[in-house]
């Protein structure tokens, strides 16, 4: 069952997920000695990162990878790896280790064995933290309900344990790549963040139906292995 934790304020919001953030990952280094996270691109991480850069935490213990990427250049403002290293990587948390979802491959589809291969390895799992954001036709990460059909059914259920899946959804341009629904579950805790009315409704219908692949999003919020937090505030952080 997912746990709702609502906020007026998107600042409140942001300095619950920091305080929330960090006891996580102190807990981890402190009891199994590493800490392993998992994190969005989009608005709303960029206020998040920035804060959290400034944790006072043991960083060089802590690895930090994405829940999914665009195939575009690491120089490419649509990066999220570039969004990651620009805005948490930085003060405090420029210790952290990172592991990346891009290799110089020319397509992600070319890069899926490569790169679950690179998760599986350097990674600690279950991981600590996975955060995602949620699109307004209920994906998540970049499982996408426009990917075709195929597509989709790897993302959801890949057949031979891969972490990472390719996805081409129809209402971008830009390929991707994501981790696939079972890593993403691989995971002791899952926060999914959303701002706004628009993405409340949808939060809505998507905890209120039953198809999967029509909101793929519903795969989290229905499951009952991780425990889940629905973060959301009715604005994004001033910050």
């Amino acid at each position: 069952m997912t746990n709702e934790r609502i906020f007026q304020s998107g600042d409140e919001m942001l300095a619950a997920m920091i305080k929330e953030t960090v006891e996580r990952l102190e807990f981890a280094i402190a009891t199994r000695g590493h800490a392993s996270m998992a994190v969005a691109g989009g608005r709303f991480p960029k206020p998040l990162f920035e804060t959290l850069s400034h944790a006072r935490l043991d960083w060089s213990k802590v690895t930090v990878t994405l829940g999914d990427d665009r195939w575009v250049g690491l120089d490419d403002d649509q990066s999220n790896e570039k969004l990651v290293r620009d805005y948490l990587f930085i003060n405090e948390a420029q210790h952290a280790r990172f592991v990346s979802l891009k290799t110089p491959d020319g397509s992600p589809e070319d890069a899926v064995n490569t790169v679950s291969a690179r998760l599986r390895t350097e990674l600690h799992w279950p991981l600590d933290i996975v955060y995602l954001g949620m699109g307004d036709d209920g994906h998540t990460a970049s499982l996408f309900p426009s990917s075709t059909p195929e597509a989709l059914r790897k993302g959801l259920y890949p057949e031979h344990g891969e972490l990472v899946v390719a996805a081409r959804p129809t209402v971008s341009s830009v390929p991707r790549i994501s981790m696939t629904l079972p890593a993403i579950l691989n995971a002791r805790y899952i926060g999914l963040h959303i701002t706004g009315q628009s993405k409340w409704s949808t939060f809505e219908t998507a905890k209120n139906g039953t198809e999967i692949e029509e909101m793929p999003v519903r795969a989290i919020l229905q499951q009952t292995d991780v425990p889940v937090d629905l973060w959301w505030s009715a604005e994004n952080p001033k910050g």
